[in-house]
């Protein structure tokens, strides 16, 4: 059946031995090969014969340039088709992926949709491979690929409401008009800490240490889901920090300050829309701990070993504030933080040492990929699971989503303080105050561009009702009528 890969382009300085015999590239096919554009964590798709569809896999390079610049969308995307790909070559008879017709959609929604629990997927998740699909099958319409796309499409009209104008919209019949789009989930923190005590740190669940526990690097993956929850990080921003760009704590912090800004890189933000964080001074301090005491570990075991080999390393001469000096040639560029891709930045190595400068290391001393990051929540689940805790399956969003959700409560509880505290009379001015300004700050907060995406957390806040309650008693209202009470 077709298989997903991944481009490492540490793999062309490697040696591989088979039947005993070693096999590695010479110095001029390495060459080569670095001159053809190859993307390093790139998705590529081979067919079940380990044939290479040039077309299926130059729109996937395609995609950066149609609104897919986060290499986590685009490994998705990948994902979807290729689940698309086995399905039509294992029950619509072998079919390609460029002669597939309305009936196999049909078919394929009966089978993901309406078949058992165990195998039917979520309606939100039917409509995101529908998304990466519809996204293929028109690229392959404007490039002549194809001759029309197996989904069936009705044009609706709608009013623009900030011009009035009336456009024309078209829309994909295959995907579910009843998903919502703010389906999420998120944990509340007893699960939270039952999930990085048991699952990551792999203690027993009543906080003993566990005998039989051989994981080495429990503190720095508890770490890594204490940045999450934290700051409401992305997993691609938070994996891609370099250790440059911590905070520094000193004797001028002002020693009654919670927590510090932290300007995110635009380059790894989604949208390269860098932003403004938060970031608590208790996780600062434990990070640069393991910065001081792990990751230096980490870094002396891959010296003595002389594991270090980074493919294509960028060196840098010097760290600035939120600056580069990259050495180019005899002389030194300087190049800002936020140009540089996540992917760049696990190829940044000090000049001198030769060591690299991502925040987040391996135990070899290379920078930690972000697919490991969803492996080592994968086995926390499991390990959860094992020791009782019914449905843990926690992904490093749904860390993002629990910042949220907590966040957005204690804002609301924040303003409610305000609105009582101020007497307001004016019912209007204190429903903006309570709810429009801590909506705001969440969506700095998560970087989200429309506020639409915001509004999902209102909807799974566990105590809303407790807060609009308390509101309505502080303030004298009377919720029959609607107004304020004399």
């Amino acid at each position: 059946m077709p298989q997903l890969f991944f481009t490492d382009l540490s793999a062309v300085h490697r040696s591989v031995t088979v039947d005993g015999t070693t096999y590695e590239l010479s110095s001029d096919e390495i060459a080569a090969a670095g001159s053809i554009g190859l993307i390093d964590g790139m998705p590529f798709i081979l067919g079940s014969d380990g044939a290479y569809d040039h077309h299926l896999n130059r729109f996937l390079r395609a995609c950066p340039t149609m609104g897919v610049r986060s290499m986590n969308s685009l490994r998705a995307y990948a994902r979807d088709i290729l689940v698309w790909m086995r399905f039509l070559e294992e029950c619509r008879n072998g079919k390609s992926l460029w002669s597939a017709d309305r009936d196999d959609i049909a078919a394929f929604h009966e089978a993901r949709r309406m078949s058992e629990p165990p195998f039917r997927i979520s309606a939100s998740s039917w409509n995101r491979m529908i998304a990466a699909l519809d996204k293929l099958y028109r690229w392959a319409i404007d490039e002549k690929i194809i001759a029309a796309a197996p989904f069936t499409y009705r044009q609706l009209w709608s009013r623009a409401s900030a011009s009035g104008a009336v456009i024309a919209m078209v829309l994909n019949c295959a995907k579910e008009s009843g998903a919502r789009n703010g389906d999420m989930r998120f944990l509340d923190m007893p699960r939270y800490l039952a999930f990085r005590e048991v699952g990551l740190r792999g203690r027993l669940p009543d906080g003993r240490e566990d005998p039989t526990w051989r994981g080495r690097n429990g503190e720095r993956n508890a770490l890594f889901a204490e940045l999450l929850i934290t700051t409401g990080l992305r997993l691609q921003e938070a994996s891609s920090l370099l250790l440059s760009e911590l905070p520094e704590l000193d004797t001028h912090t002002d020693s009654t300050a919670r927590s510090l800004a932290f300007r995110l890189a635009a380059a790894i933000a989604k949208g390269s829309r860098g932003r403004d964080i938060r970031m608590p001074i208790r996780l600062i301090g434990r990070l640069q701990d393991y910065a001081r005491i792990e990751r230096d570990n980490a870094l002396g075991r891959a010296r003595r070993s002389d594991r270090i080999r980074q493919a294509s390393p960028i060196l840098v001469v010097e760290c600035e504030h939120r600056a580069l000096r990259l050495a180019a040639g005899d002389r030194t560029v300087r190049v800002s933080v936020d140009q540089v891709t996540p992917l760049e930045r696990t190829r940044l190595v000090d000049a001198r040492t030769g060591l690299p400068l991502a925040l987040w290391l391996t135990e070899d001393g290379e920078p930690m990929p972000m697919a490991s990051w969803e492996a080592v929540f994968g086995r926390a689940s499991e390990r959860c699971r094992r020791f009782g805790f019914a449905d843990m399956h926690v992904t490093p969003h749904m860390l993002r989503h629990s910042f949220a959700v907590h966040m957005l409560t204690l804002l609301l509880r924040e303003q409610v303080a305000w609105v009582v505290s101020e007497r307001s009379r004016h019912l209007g001015s204190a429903y903006r105050r309570m709810i429009g300004d801590p909506l705001l700050k969440l969506q700095r907060l998560m970087g989200h561009s429309r506020i639409e995406s915001t509004y999902i957390y209102l909807d799974h806040l566990a105590d809303s009702q407790e807060i609009v309650d308390a509101a309505a008693g502080n303030l004298g209202l009377d919720a029959t009528s609607g107004e304020l009470a004399p």
